[in-house]
């Protein structure tokens, strides 16, 4: 049974950034383009991430129903992703993921957490502007990994300065989160953070573009997601007991909701296509 593309990200070693990037990139990883072969369902886990294509001229099309977003060289994807699938046109070479603190990057583009849901998925040049544009070419310039992701820290130590007063109490949310792979609710984060419900949420949009809600729920998905193909044999009601889900109907609705397809059939699809899950 393939490996899903997630999960295979999960499984390799981070490349660690530079210290004095270290609070702003979570980490650098390098993935074989040939995993994009075959299509891949994309799921997002809701944190900002920069990735970048072997090429600077190769292009990937993101698909939801009959709407397809073909984009080249590098690309962000929305925050919350449903029923979308990616297919990259050259599958040869490496893709470099740059994973990102939510807090600070957005700290620099304010407005960007609401933009990306406009869209499932943008190109560097057209969600930043000047600034994408330059560090698109800055990493197409640059051969070697190593090189590459020298461009990318040297960019964001520019671009993304930390400023003071930065939001380290939802930074401490999101780890909590990532401990425990969204089973979590947003009662358990208000009281454990100490703060309202009305904070959460604010804070949750304006970083995220999410309310709390939505976003434990898409994490908590694509941890399920990749709970299910870890079974062998599968207990879809384990799965879903496990994930938090009320029951093996709650599991079935959320995989309609999120890929249009039962868990049943989308671990046999998996299995029949190789296919991947992003």
């Amino acid at each position: 049974m393939p490996v899903t593309l997630y999960q295979y990200m999960q499984s390799l070693e981070m490349i660690r950034p530079a210290a004095a990037r270290s609070r702003l990139i979570t980490g650098f990883y390098v993935l074989p383009a040939s995993r994009l072969q075959g299509g891949c369902t994309a799921v997002s886990d809701g944190m900002p991430a920069i990735a970048f294509l072997p090429h600077p001229e190769d292009s990937i099309t993101f698909t939801t129903g009959n709407r397809a977003v073909a984009l080249t060289g590098a690309w962000i994807s929305s925050q919350y992703l449903e029923k979308t699938t990616l297919q990259l046109q050259q599958p040869a070479g490496e893709l470099l993921i740059v994973r990102l603190n939510p807090v600070l990057f957005y700290q620099r583009w304010p407005l960007l957490p609401a933009r990306l849901q406009q869209r499932v998925a943008w190109g560097l040049p057209e969600l930043l502007g000047p600034d994408g544009a330059t560090l698109l070419q800055q990493v197409a310039a640059a051969t070697a990994t190593t090189a590459k992701i020298h461009a990318i820290e040297a960019w964001m130590a520019t671009q993304l300065q930390e400023q003071p007063g930065h939001n380290g109490l939802l930074e401490s949310v999101f780890s909590y989160i990532c401990q425990r792979k969204g089973l979590t609710t947003v009662k358990e984060l208000t009281a454990i953070l100490g703060v309202n419900y009305k904070w959460l949420e604010r804070n949750f949009r304006y970083y995220t573009g999410l309310p709390p809600k939505l976003f434990l729920r898409q994490y908590r998905f694509l941890q399920a997601s990749l709970a299910l193909m870890y079974s062998h044999p599968v207990d879809f009601m384990a799965v879903a007991l496990e994930h938090g889900y009320y029951d093996q109907n709650h599991l079935i609705k959320e995989f309609r909701q999120f890929t249009g397809l039962a868990p049943g059939c989308f671990r046999e699809r998996l299995r029949e296509q190789g296919d991947c899950l992003l």
